[in-house]
Order: structure tokens, then C-alpha cells, then sequence
């Protein structure tokens, strides 16, 4: 046939074609001078008089503004004069650029890499954009001009930090103090725009040869046009470049033909930045910096571009310490260009804060946003978070957040997550629109492969044919860059490929909910199959966690209490106001601390210096409100009652739980005699207080009826049988038997005589080390194999009685856990307590060890509850399936319950989230010991207590919930003398809610916009999963009680008064969370 050319060549196979491609491709080959990438700048220049660099390096590792950089005394040095270090130090640089004559009329970029992160200021204070040195994730190029004149000097400043995106760790990611950087690169170039444009277009074209379809049409052709290209190709001749450029646009010039058939994907760029992770907070706070002042830059070179931002506590760090950049963030977002997302403070762990922690972080986020770009997002963003809560989907809905998105589960490492895009459905019933990235990362690059992945692991393409594809360099931060954006803007319908375009991840959700067909609903808690450990390691972040959430609502109810009184206490002497601003400040700090890499247990040890201090002022700031609050009810009712003065002493008790109690307390004071019958060994008397009105306070004086002996026959016994061979707690309600190794032998329940709850030949109460040996991520994960590796801690106790009662029975043993670590642990039963109780003191020195502690109880049931945020989660007890053992390792928070029909036992803690239930046997992790991130983490002494509480009836029947809160918040004394002290009522409840079986009062605050003091809010929550009916009863002259949600909106929906009272019906449905809007005359 004349006229067709013939290939007088032989056919190349394809692996060596593939080759050859790679090669030309490189930049790292030793063939580059002969590929692309040498093509990529030209006239390169570095040195005087070019590029002047001097420096000013910051002692003592201080991170200092940039007023206070600038007004020092700069070096002038040459590029290989000096290394810069240590770890975590700053460098400061002044770069002095000369336009070389060769560049006139040329763009000139300047090009810098220290193997570090960086941060270029302009001479006037600016931020302009962020340099991140080495490979992966390089960022090297800053535009000094795009149109140079020959002499032309030009000026600024780069702010080097001694550190890398992922600050300065080994391959465990445990940090060298001792890292040392060097000026690899400070030139000026210019770009070839046309080699550039022809290796993006290229990029694409062997992502289509090699990552979709090998052997389709597309494919094939690709190859031979990338090998044409190579044939094509000789630098110096622009006919050549010319040429090869029309081979690739005729090929990524076919498109895909009707659209509505395609895939369709919508690429948002976003930059993850960990809050803290392998850096601390105060490197974070430049990361935010660099990272986003390089997206501004982005967006005038790339008006189409749209980038996504979350996490408020960034943007407040931003606002406070780089105005300038904040401001044009919000010039940004009103251009469309910038999308506030995910609503919640910081993007925090979901197993591990507490419920009221939950809606406080979206409280603060959303009124952040609301205050400072007059709106509320509707996205909840959470990507790289180790699970999410089944209480999430009605926690976010009633913080104005209809969609959810995120990732994570793509890194199961047994079941795959069965949806992508779904309907996922909280314990409650709530229903939130939920999409996982078939992508399976927050961080693409926008490459062919992710595209393909996109369509390849869509699990509900027949009801949603679209995904959201989140791009931009992250964790460390970074986001987007210029060559991610010019594939995109070539990826838009190219034949083969699913449609992409730029849009936000608003659009992308509101898209599918308007498309989409009848999605498939996913039910309960989504869990993570993977970093199980984070429910354990970093023990004393847990603690300080949990007891900082405790006292900020000790000091949120009594301040109201506080405020309240002082308000209808007719004087101008003792008033009292509610801490707003402090409070404000507090929560934020405990929500920053709950960030999804500090709470868990997963950054370096740098970071938790942080951490702890963080916790240490909380605790310190909020022991200090609460006495605030506390002697100002004290005084305001000593005032209102006119009292005579008594030589007395007494307590005064407050209990800020939504129930009467009775227990047995400490004095505060040392030595006092005021019943005579039993003290502790610090010296303080044990006294019986009864009555403790909910949500009130009383008063006890010492020598009266309020505080009487306990009668020695119902008292609390602490003995040794006859025969010397065990040792027994025992009360009116338990009898508690106990080897020589403190392991708990028999347990029984007098009220059930018949049952004893230990099965013959087991035990209770067995301290267990287990080997922990995760496959690599040594913080995060304990393996499922670790199970069987085990031993018991037994065999070196010596248990003795230490407090015979009756007040309270102890028992105290030592045991050896190692040669390096020992456990001290003290049994108690108090005279009236149903709860056995475990205090445990544990000097923990060991290396990849979990130490647990393990309960067999003859009883029978295929499923246990554990506490979650504002419920309860059941979970199966056994392995059917691949995906029930999965869950050999679950969190939970003050409980986990195992319940036949008529009967269960709860374990409950103070401090602990790690729990194991195997058929009859439960486990709560106690400590682990990884060496990465933080090589000493969890080293050192801990304290900490769990208890036992057998009770009636199947858990949803019992009272489980409330054992676990009197467990968690105990009552609060204050030693008193002469007026401040009287018998009875010192406060009457502020709220009763009856009855109290299935309906907790939980949080008591005065509301954020409160009309001086006349609004407050309340939220409650049905804790067992059943429809419950109360009144909610109050002294207080209410006007009305209205509806409200977490972000305390007004609604149309109110309480119905009963009877021109102040009292009001109350329905909640099971596990609701319900927030109520008290308005006061």
C-alpha cells in the first residue's frame, strides 16, 4: 500500500521500553544529562554577586519574630561556609539577589534547598510563601520576578527551621537532638516553559501507559507516544521541543466524549498539618505559616485553584501571629477560593474525650468560624483520626454539620471497609452523609494512578459515580504544588480517564446528595482495625485527659451555682461572676491537648512536654476556680442566713453529680477525732456522709448526728480465714476472697446468694504482661498475635490487711513485675460501697511490655457493653467472623459490661480506654512500653484505680452508668469552721431530673451569649438505650426551657411546663443527647 511508512526497527519489548521511559524521566539517574529534567531551568547562577547570603542564627533554640530577626546583626557567609544546627534550631538568612544581564526579560526564580523547612519573608514582614528542602515533598522554588532587569537587586529573608517536614527523626521516628543542615542549593534559574509544559504532559502520559488498563488501546498508544517523544527529543533544538509537544497534546486532546457516563471527581486541595506529631506546638504554628502563605501564592498564579483549611486553633495561632497572612486568608475565602471546613477545634481523636469534650469542640470551632467568616461549615473533617465514635453522626448533626469525610479506614489491616460513599448511622438513629476517598488518602498528588483508584476501589459506584479526590502534600504540612496543579488542569477529560475538575468539598457533598441513588447505610461506631495501642500508650496524657474533663465540669456546675446565688442574695458584699474568659481559655487548651496525635499517644516527646504542662495548668487553674467557687457559696449562704457565730467544725460537701449520695469520706484536715473509729495512714479520720443532695451542697458539723459511728456489725471487714490461706474484704453487700498474689478467688454477691461469680478454678484481678511487638508502628499498634504471648504477675506478693475497718477494709500487696518494674496495689470495700475498688501505685520501667489486668466471671453472653461519648456500645464477645476479631482490642471510657438477662459485672476505671471481652473473661489494658516516637514513653511511676461492681439485672436495667460517674467524680469537701459550717441543706439542687434511672444531667453552664447570667444550658443524655420519660425539677424562677443544639441556636421547640411549676417533662429517645436553653426571669 503506498504512501505507509514501514518501522524497519525491531520491536522494542515493553519492560525495556518502560525502562527507557524511566530513565528519560529521572532527575536521579545517571542518563540525566541525556533525559527531560536537565531541560527543566536554564541559566543557572549562584554566588556573588549574584546570590549574597548572610546569616543570623537564634540561641538557645528560640523561635523569635521576624521584627526581632531583622533588628540582629547578620553574617555574611558563602553557601558551603558552614553547617546549621542543632535539631529544632532557626536560622535566619538574608538573600541579596543581583539580576544577572542573561536573565533580562526573563521570569527568575530563586532556588533553595537546606534538606529543612523554610519560610521566605519579604523585607517588610510579610510571609510569602513556605520552602520545604530534600525529596518527596520539595518545595524549593521561590519567584523572585516574573520579568527580570539586568541589575535589578531584589531582597528577602528565609527563615530556616532544623528540622524536615517530618521534624528530625530515625525510621522509628524517635527525634536526634543532633541534626545538622547544609545550603545544597541557593541559585537562581529560569524556567523552560516549554520543556516544562511537555514533561507535565508527559507525567500524564505514562501514568495512563503504566496505572490504568496495561493492555487497552489507550495504554498501548501511550507508550508509543512517550517513545516517539524520547525520539523525538534534543534539548538544544526548539523545532524538536516543538514537535514533541504536538505529539502530546494531540494525544491528552482526546477526550472522553459524554460526560454522563464518566466517573466524575472533584480535586480539592488541602493541606493536613498534625498539631502536633514529630514537631511540638510551637513549630506547628510556622508549618500553618509556610504552608498556607505558599496556598495564597498558589491562588494568584491559579485562579481556579481552591484549597480547604481546617482546624480553628490554626487559624487562631495564624491570626495572632501572622495578621497579615490571616487577612489575606479571608480575602481568599470570600473570593471562593478558600473553604473553612471540619468545624471542630482542632481535628481531634473521636475514641477518647469525653462526650461533653466532643461538643465543645465544635462549639469553639464553629462560633471561630462564625465570628470571623460569618459562617458555619457543614463539613466534618477528620482524615487521619484512629476511628470515629458512633456517637459522632447526632453529635455533629447538632452542630450544624450535614456530611462527614475522611480516610483512615483504608488502613484496616484485616477487613476491608465495605462503603465509600454512605449514609452512616449514629447509636441514636441520626443519619449523616459520609464519603471515604476511594483514593485512600488525604495527601494525593493528583497522578493517573489516584484518579484510576478513584473508580477501582469505589464501593457504591452503582448508587454515587463520583469522589472526592484530596490533593496536596500533608501530615508535615505543604499542600498543593505547581506541578500538582498543572495536572490538573491537563486531567480534566482525558479519553481513558474518570472527569476531574477543581471544585470545593462543598460542592463535591451537596453534588452527591443531590445525584446520588438510594445509598446503603453503615450502622454504629466506624473502627479502626489498626493503631489498637493508642488506647493505652502515653498513660499520664490519658489521666490528665480525663481529670482535667472532670474538674472543668465540677467548676462549670458550681460556678453556675455560684453565680446564681449571688445574684439573688441581696448584697453588694460577696458577689460573685462567672469565669467566661478563663473557662473559655481552658477548654480550648484541654481540645488543643485532644488533637488525634497527642491524645492518642503517637508524637514525640517534645510534644508532650507540651502536653503535660498543658494539663498541669488546667488542673491547677481549675482546682483553683472550683475553691473560688465553692467559698463564695459558702459565704453567700453564711451571709443570707444571718447565723449566730458557733465554735464549731464540720464540712461543708458538694456534689455535683444529678443524685443524692451516701459515702464515706477523708477529712480534709489531719487528725481530727470527730467519730474516733478509723483513720487512714496520712492521718485522716474516715466519717460517713449521708444525703449529699445532687446537684447541691450540705453541711456536716463534727460531734453531732451529721457525722455518727458507723455500727461495727454492718461495718466493712478486712480478714484472714482461719487456716491463714486467704484473705477477705466483706460488707453488708460483698464478700471478696483473695489469694497471697491479691488474685481474686471468690466474689459474692449477698443480695444473690446462690451465685458465685468467680467460676471454679478461676481467677480475678490477674495482672498479665503480655510481649507487644507490633509490625511497625510502635505507639499506635498492638497486634493481634500478642495474645499469645503472655505471662502472669504472680508468685512474689506478700498481701496483708492494712485497715481492718469498719469504715473502710483494705488489703495492700507489692508485686514484682520485673526486675525493673513493681506494682503496688491497696483492695478496699468501704461499709455501704457495692464497688470493690483497686488503687494502684506501678514504677514502670520496660520495653515493648503491655501490662493488663484480667477478670473471668461465670457468666454467659455473646456481647459486652462499654461506655462511649453520651452511651453505651455493644460489642460481640466472641471471633465468628474476621471482622468480631478484629476488635480483640476496643476502647471504651469509665466502663465495660458483661450482663446475662438477670445479672452483670462492670469494670469500671478513672483513667484507662483499653478493654478486651473474650466469652467470659475482661481485660483492661493498663500500661504499654514503645519505644517511637518517644523513646521514654510511660517510663516512670503511675497511679491509678479500677473497680468491680456486681450488679442485678442485664446492664440496660442497672445502674452502671452512675456507678461509674460516682467512681470518676467524687464528692467534693470543704473543712469548715464557726459560721461557714451548719447542719443540712447549704444549697438545695439546682436541677433534679426524676427519676434518674435512665436520664443523665450531665453539663451545667451558664449559655455563651447569657443575658448577664439569665440563660443557661443544659445537656442531658439517655445512657442505656431506652426511650425514657422524666421531669426535670428546679427552685430557680424559669421563664421558659427551650430546645436547643450543641452550637446553643434558639429553636421553636420548648419544654412543657407541669402545672404552672417550675418543673418540665423530659422524652429522650435511646442514647439522645439533648441541650436545653434555661431562660430566667
Amino acid at each position: 500500500m503506498a504512501g505507509l511508512a514501514v518501522n524497519n526497527t525491531p520491536l522494542v519489548p515493553s519492560n525495556i521500553t518502560e525502562s527507557r521511559i524511566a530513565n528519560f524521566m529521572s532527575s536521579k539517574t545517571i542518563f540525566y544529562r541525556m533525559g527531560i529534567h536537565r531541560g527543566l531551568w536554564t541559566l543557572r547562577h549562584s554566588g556573588s554577586p549574584h546570590v549574597e547570603i548572610s546569616v543570623y542564627s537564634v540561641p538557645d533554640l528560640k523561635r523569635i519574630t521576624f521584627q526581632e530577626a531583622v533588628s540582629q546583626t547578620f553574617q555574611k557567609v558563602t553557601q558551603d561556609e558552614r553547617k546549621y544546627g542543632p535539631s529544632w534550631a532557626t536560622h535566619w538568612f538574608k538573600i541579596d539577589i543581583t539580576i544577572p544581564d542573561a536573565m533580562f526579560g526573563k521570569p527568575v526564580v530563586f532556588q533553595w534547598n537546606m534538606n529543612n523547612e523554610g519560610m521566605v519573608w519579604s523585607t517588610d514582614g510579610v510571609p510569602l510563601q513556605g520552602l520545604t528542602g530534600g525529596d518527596g515533598q520539595e518545595r524549593h522554588e521561590y519567584i523572585v520576578t516574573n520579568t527580570g532587569i539586568s541589575g535589578n537587586r531584589h531582597s528577602f529573608y528565609i527563615e530556616a527551621a532544623c528540622n524536615g517536614m517530618f521534624g528530625v527523626g530515625d525510621g522509628a521516628f524517635v527525634p536526634d537532638p543532633n541534626r545538622y543542615f547544609s545550603i545544597e542549593k541557593a541559585d537562581l534559574v529560569v524556567p523552560d516553559k516549554e520543556v516544562q509544559d511537555l514533561y507535565f504532559d508527559l507525567d500524564i502520559i505514562r501514568g495512563i501507559a503504566y496505572n490504568t488498563q496495561d493492555e487497552s488501546p489507550r495504554a498501548r498508544e501511550a507508550v508509543w507516544v512517550i517513545n516517539e517523544v524520547i525520539n523525538e527529543f534534543i534539548l538544544e533544538d526548539r523545532k524538536s521541543i516543538t514537535k514533541c509537544k504536538k505529539l502530546t497534546e494531540d494525544f491528552l486532546s482526546v477526550n472522553n466524549g459524554q460526560a454522563k457516563g464518566q466517573h466524575q471527581i472533584t480535586a480539592v486541595g488541602n493541606c493536613h498539618i498534625d498539631t502536633a506529631w514529630l514537631w511540638p506546638y510551637d513549630e506547628t504554628k510556622r508549618k500553618i505559616a509556610r504552608s498556607w502563605s505558599t496556598q495564597i501564592d498558589l491562588m494568584d498564579r491559579y485562579p481556579n485553584y481552591i484549597f480547604t483549611g481546617s482546624q480553628t486553633q490554626q487559624y487562631e495561632w495564624l491570626s495572632e501571629l501572622y495578621p497579615a497572612l490571616f487577612e489575606k486568608i479571608k480575602r481568599k475565602e470570600m473570593m471562593g477560593q478558600w473553604e473553612i471546613i471540619g468545624g471542630s477545634w482542632v481535628e481531634h481523636d473521636t475514641n477518647m474525650p469525653s462526650g461533653e469534650s466532643l461538643c465543645r469542640q465544635m462549639l469553639l470551632g464553629q462560633r471561630y468560624y462564625q465570628k470571623h467568616f460569618n459562617k458555619r461549615t457543614k463539613i466534618f473533617w477528620l482524615p487521619d483520626s484512629f476511628g470515629y465514635s458512633s456517637q459522632l453522626p447526632q453529635i455533629l448533626k447538632q452542630s450544624g454539620c450535614d456530611y462527614f469525610f475522611t480516610q483512615k479506614l483504608s488502613w484496616n489491616n484485616i477487613n476491608k471497609f465495605p462503603r465509600s460513599t454512605f449514609w452512616w448511622t449514629g447509636i441514636d438513629g441520626t443519619n449523616i452523609l459520609a464519603h471515604l476517598t476511594p483514593a485512600e488518602t488525604y495527601g494525593a498528588s493528583v497522578t493517573v494512578a489516584e484518579l484510576t483508584k478513584c473508580t477501582k476501589n469505589h464501593h457504591d459506584l452503582e448508587y454515587s459515580n463520583e469522589s472526592l479526590l484530596c490533593y496536596g502534600h500533608g501530615d508535615g504540612g505543604g499542600g498543593p504544588t505547581p506541578a500538582m496543579l498543572e495536572r490538573l488542569n491537563r486531567l480534566k477529560d482525558v479519553d481513558g480517564l474518570p472527569m476531574v475538575k477543581p471544585g470545593s468539598a462543598l460542592d463535591f457533598f451537596e453534588g452527591i446528595e443531590k445525584n446520588s441513588r438510594n445509598l446503603q447505610a453503615y450502622n454504629g461506631e466506624l473502627y479502626l482495625e489498626f493503631h489498637r495501642g493508642t488506647y493505652t500508650t502515653q498513660a499520664l496524657v490519658k489521666y490528665g485527659n480525663r481529670k482535667s474533663e472532670f474538674l472543668i465540669r465540677d467548676v462549670e456546675i458550681l460556678s453556675t451555682m455560684a453565680t446564681l446565688l449571688s445574684r439573688s442574695t441581696q448584697s453588694d458584699v460577696g458577689t460573685y461572676i462567672y469565669p467566661s474568659n478563663t473557662l473559655e481559655w481552658i477548654w480550648k487548651l484541654l481540645c488543643l491537648n485532644q488533637f488525634h496525635d497527642c491524645l492518642p499517644g503517637s508524637a514525640i516527646g517534645l510534644a508532650y512536654k507540651d502536653v503535660h504542662k498543658h494539663h498541669r495548668e488546667i488542673i491547677s487553674a481549675t482546682l483553683s476556680l472550683r475553691h473560688q467557687a465553692q467559698s463564695a457559696i459558702i459565704r453567700l449562704r453564711s451571709l443570707s442566713e444571718n447565723t449566730d457565730t458557733k465554735s464549731q467544725q464540720g464540712l461543708v460537701v458538694f456534689n455535683t453529680l444529678p443524685w443524692n449520695r451516701t459515702e464515706v469520706i477523708a477529712v480534709p484536715r489531719q487528725e481530727t477525732d470527730w467519730t474516733g473509729q478509723q483513720h487512714n495512714s496520712d492521718k485522716h479520720e474516715y466519717v460517713l456522709v449521708k444525703n449529699v443532695p445532687g446537684l447541691g451542697a450540705a453541711g456536716y458539723v463534727a460531734h453531732t448526728a451529721d457525722i455518727a459511728a458507723v455500727d461495727e456489725e454492718i461495718g466493712a471487714k478486712a480478714y484472714q480465714d482461719d487456716d491463714g490461706g486467704y484473705f477477705i474484704l466483706e460488707n453488708q453487700n460483698l464478700k471478696a476472697t483473695f489469694n497471697h498474689d491479691g488474685q481474686l478467688i471468690n466474689l459474692l454477691d449477698k443480695k444473690t446468694p446462690d451465685r458465685q461469680l468467680i467460676p471454679n478454678g478461676a481467677k480475678g484481678n490477674v495482672l498479665q504482661l503480655y510481649e507487644d511487638v507490633p509490625v511497625y508502628w510502635d505507639a499506635w499498634d498492638v497486634e493481634i498475635y500478642h495474645l499469645q504471648k503472655w505471662k502472669p504477675i504472680e508468685g512474689e506478693a506478700s498481701i496483708k490487711v492494712v485497715s481492718e475497718g469498719p469504715l473502710k477494709a483494705e488489703l495492700h500487696f507489692r508485686q514484682n513485675i520485673s526486675d525493673k518494674s513493681s506494682i503496688e496495689q491497696t483492695i478496699s470495700l468501704t461499709c455501704l460501697s457495692e464497688r470493690l475498688e483497686f488503687d494502684n501505685v506501678v514504677d514502670w520501667h520496660e520495653a515493648h511490655q503491655f501490662l493488663k489486668v484480667e477478670f473471668v466471671w461465670d457468666l454467659v453472653s455473646d456481647h459486652a457493653t462499654y461506655e462511649i461519648q453520651y452511651g453505651a456500645l455493644r460489642r460481640p464477645t466472641h471471633y465468628n467472623s474476621t471482622i468480631d476479631s478484629a476488635k480483640f482490642e476496643v476502647c471504651g471510657h469509665k466502663f465495660a459490661d458483661l450482663s446475662e438477662a438477670n445479672y452483670g459485672v462492670a469494670l469500671i476505671n478513672n483513667c484507662k480506654y483499653g478493654y478486651a471481652t473474650h466469652g467470659n473473661t475482661q481485660r483492661l489494658s493498663l500500661l504499654r512500653s514503645p519505644k517511637g516516637p518517644d523513646e521514654n514513653a510511660d517510663m516512670g511511676q503511675h497511679k491509678f484505680k479500677y473497680a468491680i461492681y456486681p450488679h442485678q439485672g442485664h446492664f440496660n436495667s442497672s445502674d452502671v452508668a452512675q456507678q461509674a460517674l460516682e467512681f470518676n467524680v467524687p464528692l467534693s469537701l470543704r473543712y469548715a469552721e464557726d459560721h461557714e459550717v451548719r447542719s443540712g441543706m447549704v444549697l438545695e439542687p439546682l436541677f433534679q431530673v426524676e427519676p434518674s434511672t435512665q436520664i443523665i444531667l450531665d453539663t451545667i453552664k451558664l449559655a455563651e451569649d447569657n443575658d448577664n447570667g439569665k440563660i443557661l444550658i443544659l445537656r442531658l443524655y439517655e445512657a442505656y438505650g431506652a426511650q425514657a420519660h422524666a421531669i426535670l425539677k428546679s427552685h430557680l424562677n424559669i421563664k421558659q426551657i427551650l430546645i436547643s443544639n450543641i452550637l446553643e441556636d434558639d429553636t421553636n421547640d420548648k419544654l412543657q411546663r407541669v402545672d404552672n411549676t417550675s418543673s418540665f417533662k423530659l422524652t429522650l429517645k435511646p442514647f439522645q443527647i439533648l441541650t436545653l436553653k434555661v431562660k430566667l426571669n
